[in-house]
């Protein structure tokens, strides 16, 4: 087993090699809450939903002293670092929404609710003389730290205490207990709004991508509808673009798109982008 590559409240991820090949190997705490059935049931569901080029790989999950979960590597780190370090240009934003919607509509697919979707959660693997490869990691782990009663609670304490980035991320229907694909589709507005906008904050040695609204210094769920539109358009530039991020930003849950219409969408933004570059050739 090589270095620890990260660590979090609920365990560590450490870099592992096997037979020449290497892998990350998650590592949790396990949860006492949960009984064995259901926690093999939820590591089952791990191994299951992540066949997708777009999704982190699990290869095997098991329950010892610990969960561990062990995974695909990929080398290039988290979104949050790549992004800050390397501030990537509109055409390659777009492929990487792209990359994060289609792994997000396969596990709505799959009736799975990510539940917990920020920068640190979305991996990128190097491609040769392509852009890198953005997949979804953590499927389903927030499921694994806190029961299913009491939900409206729970989900206050968990999303307020597991890290600073967070609560930045998460939908208001969440603190209600209300979980949702839509809950999921709003994570994922906040995070492209994020990657435009490029706020950052500095804590203990580490860069965080941060989004907040300029006018009121706010979270986006405690937001009005006006200001997240407002700090959108400052942005985000493409009107197309910004209109589907501003739509992914609803605050009612049911006025969202699907994840099914957020790729639909940047697929015929990334279609006209081509089209014009061609035709700027000629």
């Amino acid at each position: 087993m090589y270095g620890k590559l990260g660590e979090g409240q609920f365990g560590a991820v450490y870099k592992l090699a096997i037979g020449g090949h290497v892998y990350a190997l998650k590592k949790l705490k396990e949860v006492s809450h949960l009984d064995g059935k259901r926690l093999e049931g939820e590591l089952r569901t791990l191994t299951m939903c992540a066949d997708h080029p777009n999704i982190v790989k699990v290869i095997t999950a098991r329950i010892d002293v610990e969960i561990n979960i062990q995974m695909e590597y990929c080398n290039l780190g988290t979104l949050n670092d790549y992004v800050i370090k390397n501030r990537p240009g509109e055409g390659t934003l777009n492929y990487f929404m792209l990359d994060m919607a289609r792994g997000i509509h396969h596990l709505h697919r799959q009736r799975i609710i990510h539940r917990d979707i920020k920068p640190s959660n979305v991996l990128l693997v190097a491609r040769a003389h392509h852009i890198p490869t953005c997949k979804i990691a953590d499927a389903g782990l927030a499921r694994l730290t806190f029961p299913f009663s009491n939900l409206a609670t729970i989900s206050y304490t968990y999303y307020m205490t597991t890290g600073l980035c967070t609560p930045l991320y998460v939908a208001p229907d969440v603190f209600t207990g209300h979980y949702s694909t839509a809950s999921d589709v709003f994570s994922l507005g906040v995070l492209f709004y994020a990657m435009h906008s490029l706020q950052t904050f500095h804590v203990k040695n580490k860069t965080l991508l941060y989004p907040v609204l300029p006018q009121s210094n706010g979270m986006f769920h405690c937001a009005s509808q006006e200001e997240i539109k407002r700090a959108v358009m400052m942005h985000v530039f493409n009107a197309q673009k910004a209109d589907m991020v501003s739509s992914m930003l609803e605050l009612q849950l049911w006025s969202r798109p699907g994840a099914d219409s957020v790729e639909s969408t940047i697929n015929s933004l990334l279609r006209f982008t081509r089209k014009h570059d061609s035709c700027n050739l000629v």
